[in-house]
C-alpha cells in the first residue's frame, strides 16, 4: 500500500497509550497508516509520494483547543483593538480613528482592554466613550468578555436609564445614583445581543479565526458558544462550506440565557454527539458564575482583594440541577463554565444529582475552566468522572491579578499537577480571544506557571511538557468522546498533524516560546506551510 505522504527523520511525538517517540510516519489520504523507523516507513514510498525530511523536528498530532469561542474571536477581528493599548486615553483615540469610517448611526466596537494594565488604573466610562461620539452607539468589551462599557448613545437605545433595576445576574455601575456605562456579566451580555453583528460580519469573522488557528497548528476546536441562538446554525453553515476548516464540537450553550438555549436544545429533540467527524454537537452548556479576572467568580470566601465582594452567581442550585439534570437524562453531555470555587462547587453537585437520578457509565461531564479546584474537590471531581478544561495560558496575562484578587488560592488555581495527580483527565483550552489561541502559549504557561512579568505563580501546579502535549492532544480527543479518531499519531486514525520548527521534546523551557508550527495538516492536506526554506 503505497502512501501519499511520508514524515521522516522526525520527532514522532505519537501521544500513544505509552507517549512513544517514534521516527517517520506515513499517511495515505486521510489517514496515518503507520509509524516506526525511517526504513519501515520508506518502503511505503509510491511514485507519487511526497516526502517530507523533517530533520529532528516535531511531528504531533494536532492541537485540540478544548474551548475557545471562534465567533468572538473572529469578529474582534472587525473591531478596534483594545488589548494592546496601555491607556484609555490610547483606546479613546483608536476609536475616533474608527468612528471616521463608520456611517453614523452604526456600532462601533472594541475589545480586549483590561483596566489593571491601563495607565488610568480604571474601566472606561461613558463619557469617555461620549468623546468618540454621541451619535454613534458604541461597545468595547473587556478582555474577559463578562464585562463592557458603552456610551450614553448605546444605553439609549437599548432603554436602558438611571431607574432600570439590574439584570438576574448582571449588574449595570452607578455612581451617586447614574450609570457609568459599565455592564457587568449578563447585563453586558444582553447588551452585546442587542448589539450584534450582521450574519455576513459573522461569517467572515468564522473564517478568520479559522485561518488564525491554523496557522497555530489547531486542527480541532470545542467551541465554547456565542452570545445568541443563531451560533450553531452560524458555525454549520461555516464548516459545511469550509469557511471553518477546522473540525468542530459544538457546546451547546450561549452567553445569553444560557438555559433558555439548553431548552431550546431539548425540544428540538438533537443531543451531543449528533453530526459527523467535521461538526458534532458537544455538551449542553450553561453559566454558572463570572470571569476569573474580572473579578466576578464566584469563591466561597471573599476576594483578598475586597472583602465586601465574592463574586456573581447566575443559577440557583436548585436552576443549575434542572436545567443540565433533564440535559443528562435526555442523554447529553453536560457541561459549565465554573471558574470560582463555590461555581465549581455547584457543578460538581449538578453532576452528583443528575447521575443519582439517572445512572450513566461513560458520561464525560466535563467543567469548562474550573478554575479554583482545592483538594476537597479535586476528591468529588475524580469520583464523578467529570473532566474539567482548563485555561493555563491565564495565568500568563492575568496571574499577577490573581494573587491581588485572591491570595493563596492561585496555589488551587487551574490546578494541573493535582489533576494529573489525582487521575483526572484534563483537556486545555485557551478561551480565545479572552488570550491568545497558541497552543504553544498554553503549553509553555502550563509548564512553567510564570506570569509575563516573569512572576512565578502558584508553581507547585507545574506540570511537564509530555502532560500538556496530551492535553492538547488525546485528551481533547477524550473529552469529546473522539479518542478512537483523533488525538494521537496510530494507524487508522485521521491524518490532522502539526509540524513545529524544532524539537519540542529536548528544547530548553527557557527557548519553548521560540517554538513555531511550520505545517498544519488536516485530514491528510497541508492547510498551512510557514513560508521557510526547507520545510516542505
Amino acid at each position: 500500500m503505497s502512501a501519499t505522504m511520508l514524515f521522516i527523520n522526525g520527532e514522532v511525538v505519537t501521544v500513544d497509550s505509552v507517549f512513544s517517540v517514534m521516527e517517520a510516519v506515513a499517511v495515505k489520504d486521510n489517514k496515518i497508516i503507520a509509524v516506526g523507523t525511517n526504513e519501515e516507513i520508506l518502503a511505503l514510498k509510491g511514485e507519487d509520494t511526497d516526502i517530507i525530511d523533517l530533520a529532528g523536528r516535531s511531528i504531533l498530532p494536532g492541537f485540540i483547543d478544548a474551548h475557545a469561542h471562534l465567533e468572538l474571536y473572529g469578529t474582534n477581528r472587525l473591531g478596534v483593538n483594545g488589548k494592546t493599548a496601555d491607556s484609555i486615553s490610547e483606546l479613546i483615540e483608536r476609536l475616533k480613528e474608527k468612528a471616521k469610517t463608520t456611517p453614523e448611526g452604526e456600532w462601533i466596537r472594541g475589545w480586549g482592554y483590561n483596566q489593571n494594565h491601563y495607565a488610568e488604573g480604571r474601566h472606561p466610562t461613558r463619557w469617555d466613550l461620549d468623546e468618540v461620539s454621541t451619535e454613534h452607539p458604541i461597545i468595547v468589551v473587556r478582555t474577559c468578555g463578562h464585562i463592557s462599557c458603552v456610551n450614553s448613545k448605546a444605553l439609549e437605545l437599548a432603554g436602558i436609564h438611571s431607574r432600570t433595576e439590574d439584570p438576574p445576574g448582571g449588574k449595570y455601575e452607578r455612581k451617586a445614583g447614574e450609570l457609568t456605562g459599565l455592564l457587568l456579566e449578563s447585563a453586558h451580555m444582553n447588551m452585546f445581543l442587542f448589539a450584534n453583528y450582521s450574519e455576513e460580519e459573522v461569517m467572515h469573522g468564522l473564517e478568520l479565526a479559522s485561518k488564525d488557528f491554523l496557522v497555530k497548528g489547531i486542527t480541532s476546536v470545542h467551541d465554547a458558544g456565542g452570545y445568541g441562538p443563531d451560533h450553531i446554525r452560524s458555525l454549520l453553515n461555516a464548516v459545511s462550506s469550509k469557511r471553518i476548516k477546522q473540525r468542530v464540537y459544538a457546546l451547546y450553550g450561549s452567553l445569553h440565557d444560557s438555559p433558555g438555549m439548553v431548552e431550546m436544545g431539548l425540544q428540538s429533540g438533537i443531543r451531543t454527539g449528533l453530526g459527523d467527524e467535521w461538526m458534532k454537537i458537544g455538551p449542553a452548556k450553561v453559566f454558572i458564575d463570572g470571569s476569573s479576572s474580572g473579578p466576578t467568580a464566584k469563591t466561597r470566601d471573599p476576594y483578598t482583594s475586597d472583602p465586601k465582594d465574592s463574586g456573581i452567581l447566575y443559577l440557583t442550585q436548585e436552576e443549575l440541577n434542572m436545567s443540565l439534570g433533564k440535559a443528562h437524562q435526555a442523554g447529553w453531555q453536560i457541561t459549565a463554565h465554573a471558574i470560582g470555587d463555590e461555581a465549581v462547587h455547584m457543578m460538581i453537585e449538578a453532576v452528583r444529582s443528575a447521575l443519582e437520578h439517572e445512572p450513566r457509565q461513560d458520561h464525560r461531564h466535563r467543567i469548562e475552566h474550573s478554575g479554583m479546584t482545592p483538594p476537597d474537590l479535586l476528591v468529588k471531581m475524580k469520583d464523578l468522572n467529570i473532566i474539567p478544561i482548563p485555561n493555563p495560558a491565564f495565568i500568563y496575562e492575568f496571574g499577577e491579578g490573581y494573587v491581588r484578587d485572591y491570595g493563596e488560592r492561585v496555589n488551587h488555581t487551574f490546578p494541573l499537577w493535582s489533576f494529573s495527580e489525582y487521575g483526572i483527565p484534563f483537556a486545555i483550552g485557551s478561551d480565545s480571544p479572552i488570550t491568545t489561541a497558541d497552543p504553544i502559549h498554553g503549553i509553555v504557561s502550563a509548564v512553567t506557571r510564570m506570569s509575563n512579568s516573569g512572576k512565578e505563580i502558584g508553581i507547585g501546579q507545574r506540570i511537564t511538557v509530555q502532560e500538556a502535549i496530551k492535553a492538547y492532544t488525546w485528551n481533547g480527543a477524550y473529552a469529546s468522546f473522539e479518542e478512537n479518531l483523533k488525538g494521537s499519531i496510530e494507524p487508522g486514525k485521521l491524518a490532522d498533524l502539526v509540524v513545529l520548527n524544532d524539537s519540542i521534546l529536548t528544547c530548553d523551557h527557557s527557548k519553548l516560546r521560540d517554538i513555531n508550527v511550520e505545517l498544519t495538516i488536516l485530514d491528510g492536506k497541508i492547510e498551512y506551510a510557514a513560508k521557510k526554506e526547507g520545510v516542505i
